[in-house]
């Protein structure tokens, strides 16, 4: 008698669980907002190593619809411990803008005049920073497993001397607007999600991203390379 009724607690203890599953997927949805119930519990948790304390105090946002490459990439200059241009209207101090960024070695990669009417590809992101004197490499999107893709974030988003620019499909995340950059802050183990700081500020907060989601938009295409969106890893460079 005591095993049919140890049996059935069982099946009764594994009913309960499999009901509760619909609740907790809708309580981690693919696209979690900064503002939201949910995104405040997120962001009450971020790691004490996490990147989004290096980052969040140069955070830029970005100064024309397509200068998203640019604000992603003085973000990450600004949080390193490199040498950084001296901007006449901020003169005598030093600081990453998105004017300065274009440095003679820059342009030549990519001119600001071309950057302003279509933007920036992997390649001309990973090119301009490294003219910019950081060590940058570029990971196309789909060459990524979920698996893979949450390994590398989740070492690369610690404090570890690393930060990473993503560059996805809005659409891909029910956002309005094209191909897009911004900065990876941090990554939520327990709801297995990344921050993404949008650089176009007056468009969208901060938001949390599943790992699968970010995958999904990081591995479409780009419509100006023809060659799959990703990531650009970024560091100080080797002595």
């Amino acid at each position: 008698m005591s095993a049919v009724i140890n049996t059935l607690m069982r099946t009764a203890l594994l009913c309960m669980t499999l009901s509760a599953l619909p609740a907790l997927a809708e309580e981690t949805p693919d696209i979690i907002y900064w503002d939201t119930a949910t995104g405040k519990v997120l962001r009450a948790r971020i790691p004490a190593d996490a990147d989004y304390w290096q980052l969040i105090p140069t955070f830029a946002e970005q100064i024309s619809q397509s200068y998203c490459s640019v604000a992603s990439a003085i973000t990450v200059l600004n949080a390193m411990p490199i040498k950084k241009p001296v901007d006449p209207r901020y003169a005598p101090y030093s600081y990453f803008t998105q004017s300065n960024f274009f440095s003679p070695q820059a342009s030549k990669i990519i001119s600001p005049q071309t950057v302003l009417s279509m933007g920036m590809t992997r390649e001309e992101v990973m090119g301009t920073l490294a003219a910019n004197g950081a060590h940058a490499s570029s990971v196309a999107g789909n060459t990524f497993t979920d698996d893979s893709l949450r390994d590398l974030l989740a070492r690369a988003l610690g404090d570890d001397g690393q930060f990473v620019l993503a560059n996805y499909l809005r659409a891909s995340l029910g956002q309005h607007g094209y191909g897009h950059w911004s900065v990876l802050a941090a990554y939520d183990r327990e709801s297995d999600h990344v921050l993404i700081l949008d650089v176009a500020k007056y468009k969208y907060p901060p938001t949390w991203v599943s790992i699968s989601a970010l995958h999904r938009a990081i591995a479409t295409t780009d419509a100006t390379s023809g060659k799959p969106r990703g990531l650009v890893l970024v560091s100080m460079p080797k002595p």
